[in-house]
């Protein structure tokens, strides 16, 4: 009589597409483990409550929104365990995607792990028939950095993330007297225009500047105001031209936002009278944190903030790879 005891079946190993029904604990584990001194306030605070999901219905995980965001993802199986994981992000650009999430478990890194799922989020993306990735990688991150020019990415440039706590930012001396006046509503085109003149659309994270930024009229104030949200922009002109920008973007319980906008031509004139001017302006807004995504090469702009008392938290290196198909 011959007993045919059968095999055990061994785990297989290696990259598969993530399943939303059984893998975000682990995945959000490793997203903590991977990433979690370097996320924003909200993103640790959605991590740091990742584990009362793990108990739930998968239903429940969805609703996590950290999770919702990486259905279209891949992870890397060992032995049962996640040890890698990959996430791409659509965007309002058909065609456009972002990398996000490249997390590799320490236990499990220099094992190629991370190229080959860079390589796998690539064949995803032909099969959506998409033209361009980009992604964002810590700047002091040169072995990532060095990965990702290795699969052919171009280093477009980085972004420097100041913050400034409330009620401890130093008004900025300003003996120029450039004049300086709020944007007016016709000049939204224009305003549109400068800001892409004055940063590459793609250093712009997730989505490049939309045409109606600018737009400050009646009914777009009046949507502002119902949505809790506040937008005032201050510009230089020469002539009919804008020159510079310097804007103000406030929303009921989030960190204040500013940006800077400078014509090429008038680089090393207009920084300090219109980071001068929008601070100027904070007192009289609600007492809140204050943040400014600026190029890291900027280094007029860099010694203004570090003067206002703003301190750098990262810096990020953007990166593309246009996509042959």
């Amino acid at each position: 009589m011959v007993i045919t005891v059968p095999a055990v079946e061994r785990p297989a190993n290696g990259p598969r597409p993530i399943n939303m029904n059984k893998d975000i604990p682990q995945v959000l584990e490793l997203l903590k483990l991977a990433f979690g001194e370097s996320l924003d306030a909200d993103s640790r605070r959605i991590l740091e409550g990742h584990s009362t999901i793990s108990g739930q219905p998968a239903i429940m995980w969805r609703l996590n929104p950290m999770a919702s965001r990486l259905s279209l993802g891949y992870v890397w199986e060992q032995d049962r365990r996640i040890v890698g994981n990959i996430t791409l992000l659509s965007t309002k650009i058909r065609g456009r995607y972002l990398i996000v999430n490249v997390a590799v478990h320490p236990d499990f890194r220099r094992r190629g792990i991370a190229r080959h799922l860079m390589n796998v989020a690539l064949e995803e993306v032909r099969r959506q028939h998409g033209h361009k990735i980009l992604l964002q990688v810590d700047k002091d991150n040169l072995g990532a950095v060095d990965l990702y020019e290795s699969l052919h990415y171009q280093n477009l440039g980085s972004m420097t993330t100041w913050i400034a706590p409330a009620g401890r930012i130093h008004a900025l001396a300003n003996s120029n007297n450039t004049p300086i006046r709020p944007l007016r509503n016709k000049e939204s085109q224009t305003a549109y225009e400068l800001d892409i003149l004055a940063l590459a659309s793609d250093l712009n994270w997730p989505e490049p500047i939309a045409r109606d930024t600018y737009q400050l009229g009646l009914w777009q104030r009046l949507f502002h105001f119902v949505n809790g949200r506040h937008v005032e922009v201050w510009v230089t002109t020469n002539g009919r031209y804008l020159t510079g920008s310097a804007a103000l973007w406030s929303e009921w319980g989030r960190t204040h936002q500013i940006t800077l906008r400078i014509h090429p031509q008038w680089r090393g004139e207009l920084e300090r009278p219109l980071l001068a001017k929008i601070l100027s302006r904070l007192p009289y807004m609600p007492r809140r944190n204050v943040r400014i995504d600026h190029p890291d090469d900027d280094d007029i702009t860099n010694h203004l903030l570090q003067e206002a008392n703003f301190t750098s938290r990262r810096t990020l290196t953007h990166m593309r790879l246009d996509v042959n198909r």
